[in-house]
């Protein structure tokens, strides 16, 4: 990410390091180059407060989905649940306008403990919106790899996975 530093560190004791606040800071430069729908994500008063239950911060990829939307157009969606402490719903990101779409999964550390109810990307960190020539870019950083998608304009719903 260009803005948003997100790291670990291990001394004294194992750590994920965030911080927004670089990209919060040009965020009033980048908002007005970004589309209508990034634009209003982006800007959300509760989306990088970590005490909100609309905050990005530890949502859990459910679903993802990728079509042909006709008219030379492809559409994506990421469905994000909700972390039971922490959200009231989940997120539901519809992508229009798909030019790109990568997902990036860590190499699983050895010695790792594997549940059954264990995700293999993890949690969401955290995410940043740029704008790009096409109209924007989307990095979501999680615990357990990153996905990276750049369309023309996107939508985020709090709502029900599912829905």
């Amino acid at each position: 990410m260009r803005f948003v530093s997100v790291g670990f560190e291990r001394d004294p004791w194992p750590v994920n390091m965030l911080d927004p606040e670089p990209y919060l800071r040009a965020l009033p430069d980048l908002a007005p180059q970004l589309p209508t729908g990034a634009a209003a994500f982006a800007t959300d008063a509760d989306h990088y407060d970590f005490g909100s239950v609309r905050c990005v911060k530890d949502l859990a990829v459910g679903a993802v989905t990728i079509r042909e939307a006709g008219h030379d157009q492809v559409t994506a969606v990421i469905e994000f649940e909700p972390n039971r402490f922490k959200h009231d719903s989940g997120l539901v990101i519809r992508y229009e306008g798909v030019t790109r779409f990568n997902v990036e999964v860590d190499e699983s550390k050895p010695g790792t403990k594997v549940w059954p109810e264990s995700r293999r990307l993890g949690d969401l960190q955290l995410d940043e919106i740029l704008p790009a020539a096409t109209g924007c870019t989307h990095e979501v950083k999680l615990t357990g790899g990153t996905i990276f998608v750049q369309c023309a304009d996107l939508r985020a719903t709090w709502d029900s996975p599912g829905t």
